[in-house]
């Protein structure tokens, strides 16, 4: 009656729609089994609205009361109806939804605490209708399941319920058993676990444990697997063995997974971690093992932990974010963050994401832009791939997904494959067939906007007895709001399409508690409490426009109609704290909150109350206030300091706990005192009224001997180009900029912003960047200009710049640096200039020649070179003494190309760096001040580094010399200025920082810092050395090439783009590299004693001549074909392609793959999956019981080449004839879990007794045997007791221990006494 009475109400559709959102959000939040009854009736009836059935499904698990067994049937009716049966994104949903009511009423929940001494038993384990009705419907759901979507969310639900029936299906899926089985669903089906495999913790760990030591099984499984045991609190041998086992991991990512969680869990501070949280244990067990892994250098870990505890506020919380890559192609990242408040325990946000087949997205996207494959690859290579009969690989599919849990238990999901894929291109092609235009008329037009939710969480209420006979309420809730009203208006025209957006946001948080009791005189509530407030509001129309033409994107922020009407200030954002007494009727009588009755009085501390204002923003035109009333001891810029101090200075903490914010004492501890402000804007009294932004995006390119061209986009002819003719001063940026580049081919691209303040007193803002990039460096540019009438002092400023940086591997490479920053009333007043660069010293080259890594290199050459003579005198038939060669040969070869490309790169290192600092003659106080400033704080920071000071040699600029010494990680700097020299002697470097500075030449300085932070590189890179190869994922053979040609790298998928040759002749490395429809040969011409003096390099055929330290385009037909060598002084040259960078020394060669690892690649350098396991596979996919013996499968067959003995081509037919294929194992799960439910005969459980009026709990759980079994062995053992005096309190926690909870709280109680015990030490099953 009343949702039709709310249907039905006069207004306007505005105000209905907003009535009609409030009504169904108060229906929502009161969770009472009337509401739910009415929430099911409306849901079956159709009666609410996609979106509002949804959200009423999606959150009934937060918001049911009472959830009685009569009650959940009746929600197992619903979710059993067509209403939502038929409807694909609701049914998953709902099983989602009423696994977790039925295991948070029935099975019990740490989390969940429901009115049973009112209402009694809400529902038990017993409950027939679980096993008879509600598991074979979620059972029968996932067998019906049509596509693998419907799947994974059928076994999420199945894993939500928790129930011990469950649990051997999702382990069948878990070990691949049933006969849809896949490596998705087995993953998903471990996931499914993660929830509740603590209740079963003995039997699942040694599953998961199982699952991480198979080095056979699946990365898609490990990974998570790992993530599961970390979450079952393991034994310290436990992670003893995963530290161990990254020794001989052949799985990469495995082993930073592994190296990587410990290293985060082992660096996490003792007083960091909140009370009750697991990691406190965990990170403890982690600093053990820690010492006994494999490091991986990293800076940032693929798994990252922030803990935090807060001890004046004794509040706490943990952060969890984890990176995952799970195969060639899938990535994973994981969020939770929960808190610790006292004595609640709750998970505000825990999300997951997932993603495979980007590189299939990438080719697809390629092919949009491209010629097809057939007339891109070269006849040659053709040909090849067909006389090696190189079986193409298969392409990942497309997997895209997200899950979202909010506030614990309300949970949303969404999940993209390529079966979805498909059906979602047929239903949109079918729709626009079917209906034309008019699918338009849905989205272009005007769309109004009206939605509000209401959102509580943590709410509680109790009424507790008392001696005085009258009854105790208890209540606390926190309640989230927002409102988004406004109107979307798509402009759907071919010339302008444009979209405005008019909106008036609000938003809002209030946390209420109070204890009171009802007076039986007057019937009202008499109660103490605090209420906490948060209001933001943001009245504001918001314009979006778009102009293909001129690449422009314009954005206008105007008031809306209702603040420019208002004379008064408007609070923008509210914030309060107040503390009060009520005497006021009950809430249900008169729908007053306590806090604003009028009998509600504000209880006042002894400090006296003080009021601050703070005027800003007048420089906008905006008048803008901040307002403070407060009951502070002191308000001033101590108290500041004080408040964030109670934050542990943490920003981030603070947003976590944005709700402890209050009032302070004069010691900085913080109170329940009266505490207020707000930030308020007058619109009346500013003269800025909107604002507006533009931004415009230009792009150009030059070729050489070309006329430069300027790019735009049209919405019919798409990107259009015509002749630069710099006109404009955008024009003339881009114009300079490519001159400046000074290559064969090079693009410039600039941004520019303008954005005015409109009103009494208009501004103009104008910042612009340029850009431009060519081949023998790459150089960013920038200028930057901002004018402000208004400002006497400054009225424009300017800032130009540009970088250069080497990308070629040249020791005599320079990284130069240059900024002028200009201001004043002109841009010629006032300058600072700023010019540096980077260069390798002489001493740096000869630290290369006699370091550690130096010698290692000369000595592990030295071993390579005995192996090989000593291969000669080995037969063919003396297999054992060949494969000890072989292997031994192999781990030289791994360590010598370690150390000695560590040796290159020392001999490359930019050590020293040098700026000069220049001035105009005068400059500002304030700049003067500044200068003084920083250097007072550099010298109090690095005072224990100082080592001499001298009087001023120069004038009139300052100098700094940056010397790095790679040696002691340390770096000293001379700084000479007009004041004084002072000297910086081996200034201590974090070790993270060790392998980001000094830059590398040749080294791009963002693939360097991602290899140092991530610890894996950018582009992998495959070494073909003499007599060894390492593939791109780290795994070294023996294998030494003849003069035939051997295709060493290639993308081996149905459309291949690329393959790279080589051959060894006398030595040397001739090398072959086929680009499109492009063949790159190159090949040494001379050499002395295998030192290589001079190349010869032909393109399709024709000679090129190569010049050192200058950089040549081969070919430039477009960005996709763009082909560079160049031949540094260091006697190397490089050929860098779209897909790959090929770099001869010589004796070796270098490929580096600049594609995305996928695991279709293949040739002598492997598949390129982070994996090493078979990682030479031969050109059909086999995997031969021999390395070499596959590398021999990629020597060309052409009749030019001496053919292969007969005996090796009878062994290459035998394992071709067998063609073994690489497949994962799977771990035997079930069987485990199987023995594992068997043989646990003992678990871990609080037990109490009673004594006299009291019970006493154990305050920690203790061992004792199940019901089945008996004690092998005793011991004795000190049991600490919590006692508390029987009642219900008592009686709740008897319960929860029943169903094996282990209460954190009581670790907080006061030990009553201490007993010794008998304790078992291991459990047999009792004789029948």
């Amino acid at each position: 009656e009343m949702f039709h009475s709310v249907n039905s109400i006069s207004g306007s559709q505005q105000q209905k729609l907003t009535c009609r959102n409030l009504f169904f959000d108060l229906v929502r939040n009161a969770g009472t089994p009337s509401t739910v009854m009415f929430i099911k009736e409306m849901i079956e009836q159709d009666q609410f609205t996609a979106f509002e059935s949804y959200l009423a499904i999606t959150t009934l698990a937060h918001y049911i009361k009472a959830p009685t067994e009569e009650l959940i049937y009746q929600i197992f009716q619903l979710i059993k109806s067509p209403s939502v049966q038929n409807k694909f994104w609701l049914k998953g949903s709902a099983h989602l939804v009423f696994a977790n009511i039925v295991r948070n009423a029935c099975l019990g929940s740490s989390k969940n605490v429901y009115p049973e001494q009112v209402f009694g038993k809400m529902c038990s384990a017993n409950n027939n209708k679980i096993v008879e009705e509600y598991i074979p419907h979620l059972v029968q759901d996932l067998k019906n399941a049509q596509t693998s979507v419907e799947k994974q969310i059928a076994l999420y639900a199945l894993g939500q319920l928790a129930h011990e029936s469950v649990i051997p299906l999702l382990v069948s899926y878990v070990e691949g058993k049933t006969q849809d089985s896949s490596v998705t669903l087995r993953k998903n089906a471990l996931w499914a676990l993660s929830d509740v495999a603590h209740y079963y913790r003995h039997q699942l760990l040694p599953v998961f444990l199982a699952i991480a030591h198979n080095p056979a099984e699946s990365r898609s499984l490990r990974i998570p697997a790992i993530a599961m045991i970390m979450k079952q609190q393991p034994e310290t041998v436990q992670l003893q063995k995963l530290a161990v086992s990254t020794w001989f991991e052949q799985d990469q990512e495995v082993a930073r997974y592994i190296y990587s969680t410990l290293k985060d869990q082992a660096h996490l501070k003792r007083e960091s971690h909140p009370e009750g949280s697991y990691l406190y244990k965990l990170s403890q067990k982690a600093q053990t093992v820690l010492p006994l892994a494999k490091p991986v250098p990293m800076i940032l870990p693929t798994i990252k932990v922030y803990s935090g505890y807060l001890p004046k506020l004794e509040i706490g919380a943990y952060m969890l974010n984890s990176l995952m890559t799970l195969s060639q192609s899938t990535t994973e990242f994981y969020h939770k963050t929960e808190y610790f408040l006292k004595q609640v325990q709750t998970t505000p946000v825990e999300m997951a994401f997932h993603v495979a087949g980007m590189s299939t997205i990438a080719k697809d996207l390629l092919k949009t832009v491209t010629e097809s494959s057939e007339s891109v690859l070269h006849p040659q290579l053709k040909e090849l791939i067909q006389k090696l009969e190189i079986t193409p690989r298969e392409d990942s599919k497309i997997e895209l997904g997200a899950w979202l849990r909010l506030s614990d238990d309300i949970n949303f999901a969404a999940e993209i494959n390529h079966e979805t894929v498909s059906d979602l291109k047929r239903k949109v092609l079918s729709a626009i067939k079917d209906s034309g235009l008019s699918v338009m008329s849905k989205i272009c037009g005007k769309t109004p906007i009206n939605h509000q939710n209401v959102f509580e969480e943590l709410p509680y209420q109790a009424v507790v007895p008392s001696d005085l006979g009258l009854p105790i309420l208890v209540e606390s809730q926190m309640t989230y709001f927002y409102s988004v009203q406004g109107e979307l208006n798509v402009e759907c025209s071919f010339n302008k399409p444009s979209a405005s957006l008019e909106v008036a946001s609000k938003m809002s948080y209030t946390y209420n508690g109070y204890a009171g009791t009802i007076s039986p005189f007057t019937q009202e509530l008499l109660a103490a409490g605090i209420n906490i407030h948060r209001s933001t509001n943001l009245p504001v129309k918001t314009i979006v426009e778009f102009e293909p033409s001129t690449s422009q994107m314009k954005v206008a922020m105007t008031q809306n109609s209702q603040v420019s009407s208002n004379s008064q200030g408007i609070d923008v954002h509210y914030y309060s704290v107040k503390p009060y007494v009520a005497r006021k009727p009950i809430v249900f009588k008169d729908l007053t909150p306590a806090v604003t009755h009028h009998n509600t009085k504000i209880i006042r501390s002894p400090a006296s109350p003080k009021s601050y204002e703070y005027n800003f923003g007048q420089s906008l035109g905006l008048d803008m206030s901040v307002k403070v009333e407060t009951e502070c001891d002191v308000f001033d810029a101590q108290t500041m300091i004080d408040s964030w101090s109670n934050f542990n200075y943490n920003p981030v903490a603070a947003q976590w706990f944005f709700f402890a914010e209050s009032a302070l004492t004069a010691q900085g501890m913080p109170t329940a005192r009266y505490h207020s402000y707000s930030v308020v804007h007058n619109p009346s009294r500013s003269s800025t009224k909107a604002a507006e932004m533009s931004v415009q995006v230009s792009l150009a390119s030059k070729v050489e001997s070309q006329e430069p061209r300027k790019y735009t986009l049209h919405s019919s002819q798409g990107v259009q180009s015509q002749r630069l003719q710099e006109n404009s001063r955008t024009e003339q940026r881009l114009g300079e900029c490519l001159r400046k580049v000074n290559s064969k081919i090079g693009y410039a691209i600039n941004a520019q912003v303008n954005t005015k303040l409109i009103g009494g007193q208009p501004k103009t803002y104008t910042y612009s960047i340029t850009a431009g990039s060519g081949h023998n460096s790459l150089k960013h540019k920038w200028n930057l200009h901002f004018e402000n009438e208004q400002n006497t002092e400054m009225k424009k400023l300017c800032v130009d710049g540009q970088m250069e940086y080497p990308t070629t591997s040249s020791s005599d490479a320079h990284f130069k640096y240059s900024n002028k920053v200009a201001f004043g009333n002109t841009c010629d007043q006032y300058y600072v200039n700023v010019e540096g660069q980077s260069l390798v010293s002489n001493k740096q080259r000869q630290f290369s020649t006699y370091s550690i890594e130096s010698e290692q290199c000369h000595k592990a050459t030295q071993e390579l070179e005995s192996l090989k003579e000593k291969f000669q005198y080995v037969s063919e038939e003396d297999k054992e003494t060949r494969y000890s060669l072989e292997k031994k040969h192999s781990e030289v070869s791994k360590k010598m190309h370690m150390f000695c490309n560590k040796k290159r790169d020392q001999s490359r290192a930019l050590d020293q760096t040098e700026f000069t600092i220049t001035t105009s003659q005068e400059l500002p106080t304030s700049v003067y001040s500044m200068a003084k400033s920083l250097n007072t704080a550099a010298k109090a920071v690095f005072f224990q580094y100082i080592s001499k000071v001298s009087q001023p040699t120069l004038q009139n600029k300052i100098q700094v010399e940056l010397t790095f010494n790679q040696k002691i990680n340390s770096v000293s700097a001379k700084v000479q200025s007009p004041k004084e020299n002072v000297v910086f002697e081996n200034i201590r470097m974090p070790y993270e920082l060790q392998e980001v500075v000094p830059l590398v030449a040749g080294k791009n300085p963002l693939e360097q810092s991602y290899k140092a932070i991530t610890g894996k590189s950018w582009y992998p890179k495959c070494t073909l050395g003499h007599g060894y190869v390492q593939t791109f994922d780290k795994k070294s053979y023996t294998y030494q090439i003849d003069e035939c040609d051997h295709l060493i790298a290639s993308d081996c998928s149905r459309n291949p783009t690329y393959g790279v040759l080589a051959k060894e002749v006398n030595g040397l490395k001739h090398i072959t590299i086929y680009q499109g429809q492009s063949k790159v040969e190159l090949r040494p011409a001379h050499a002395y004693s295998g030192y290589v003096e001079k190349y010869v390099l032909t393109i399709d055929g024709q000679e090129v001549q190569l010049n050192k330290n200058e950089e040549i385009t081969l070919k430039s037909s477009s960005a996709l074909e763009q082909i560079t060598a160049f031949y540094s002084n260091d006697n190397t040259v490089e050929v860098e392609t779209p897909y790959t960078k090929v770099t001869h020394f010589g004796k070796t060669v270098s490929i580096e793959e600049m594609s995305m690892a996928d695991g279709n690649h293949c040739g002598l350098c492997g598949d390129y999956n982070h994996d090493k396991r078979a990682d030479i596979k031969s050109p059909k996919g086999c995997v031969f019981s021999s390395t070499k013996l596959a590398a021999l499968t990629y020597r060309s067959k052409s009749s030019q080449c001496k053919p292969l003995s007969q005996k090796i081509q009878e062994q290459i037919r035998t394992e071709e004839s067998k063609c073994v294929k690489y497949e994962t194992k799977n771990t035997h799960a079930k069987s485990i879990f199987d023995s594992e439910v068997n043989k646990s005969h003992s678990i871990r459980k609080h037990t109490y007794i009673f004594k006299e009026d009291k019970i006493c709990i154990s305050q920690e759980p203790v061992a004792q045997c199940t019901q089945k079994s008996m004690p092998m062995a005793m011991k004795k053992k000190t049991i600490k007791y919590v006692c508390l005096p029987e009642g219900r309190v008592a009686k709740l926690y008897a319960e929860r221990i029943e169903r094996g909870e282990s209460p954190q709280e009581l670790r907080h109680q006061p030990v009553a006494f201490k007993v010794q015990q008998d304790q078992p030490i291991s459990c047999r099953p009792r004789k029948q």
